[in-house]
């Protein structure tokens, strides 16, 4: 594939797609690398309990299709500074998904493509309708975007039919640091076999010698990739404000997707520690009834003191 160039590239410009029909062999994996054996994704009378006719793929990995679509299309001479997404439909068993991401704004000034994505099943039904940029690199190196300022949060915020005064009291209140053990190749290479399978991923994610030839100048982990799947951290569900997995009114959770911006790359030998804090919490009306939204912000910062990532999470409660 050629690699694209910020000057190459025009608005409705497609990426090539990625394709797949998934199945238990390709959730078993991704729960393998991500730590996602999660009840109604592996058992059938979970899934029904939680108001589904049958267990439901993770929404994790489409954001992975779509990041390697991504990944695939760049082919080292850029890459994906940030992404976000939204959750409208479930991948069910025997889903044919399929990744659309569409150039909708190039800025030669700043080497930024804007990128308008999707990831649509057999029906033609949208199902995680997203965006992304992506940076290229200048003179074929390596490059991230500055580190920006804080999140705001917001003032105000009252409590309503799901929404609480005990929740409102974290917006702002970073929990404790959580570190993740240090990354090592393998870790990278599980994670993109996983994530791309049945297909072998590029060379640069399994071979260190094609990886030193690239833009990083070594190997360094997909985008997506997730340090603290297998530690004694805080898990994400037992966040204080969190209110689990529950059928009662309020506590019937949804992914509502989520938003990353990317910076410093993760490399092999690499010790992630992450900081979260609730950044916003509102109710409004749905179609569902009222609807209790939590927004979450992890920050990632490596043993160097590097910016890494700045994850937001939107938690959907009804």
């Amino acid at each position: 594939m050629k690699v694209p160039s910020i000057g190459s590239i025009q608005v409705g410009d497609e990426v090539p797609s990625l394709e797949r029909t998934t199945w238990f062999a390709h959730w078993n994996r991704f729960a393998a690398v991500n730590d996602e054996f999660i009840d109604v994704h592996m058992e059938r009378d979970a899934a029904v309990a939680a108001g589904q006719h049958d267990v439901f793929g993770m929404g994790n990995l489409r954001i992975a299709y779509v990041h390697n679509a991504l990944h695939t299309w760049l082919a080292g001479g850029g890459d994906i500074v940030e992404f976000g997404c939204q959750f409208r439909a479930l991948n069910m068993k025997g889903d044919a998904l399929r990744t659309r991401a569409v150039v909708t704004g190039v800025e030669a000034s700043t080497l930024l493509a804007s990128v308008e994505l999707d990831v649509h099943n057999q029906r033609g039904e949208s199902t995680m309708p997203g965006s992304a940029k992506v940076l290229f690199f200048p003179g074929g190196k390596g490059s991230s975007l500055p580190e920006p300022p804080a999140t705001p949060i917001p003032d105000g915020r009252a409590p309503g039919v799901h929404l609480d005064a005990k929740t409102i009291g974290w917006l702002g209140r970073p929990l404790s640091p959580d570190t993740a053990y240090a990354v090592c190749e393998n870790d990278i290479r599980r994670w993109a076999l996983a994530t791309f399978y049945p297909e072998l991923p590029p060379a640069e994610f399994l071979d260190e010698s094609a990886a030193a030839r690239g833009p990083w100048g070594g190997m360094v982990a997909p985008r997506d990739f997730n340090p603290f799947a297998w530690t004694r951290g805080t898990k994400p569900d037992t966040y204080p404000w969190m209110r689990g997995m529950g059928s009662e009114p309020g506590r019937r959770g949804l992914n509502g997707g989520q938003r990353n911006r990317y910076f410093a790359p993760i490399r092999p030998g690499d010790v992630i520690s992450s900081v979260v804090a609730l950044v916003d919490a509102y109710e409004k009306q749905g179609r569902l009834g009222p609807m209790l939204f939590l927004v979450d912000e992890a920050r990632w910062i490596n043993q160097r003191g590097e910016l890494v990532r700045i994850g937001q999470r939107t938690t959907i409660y009804h």
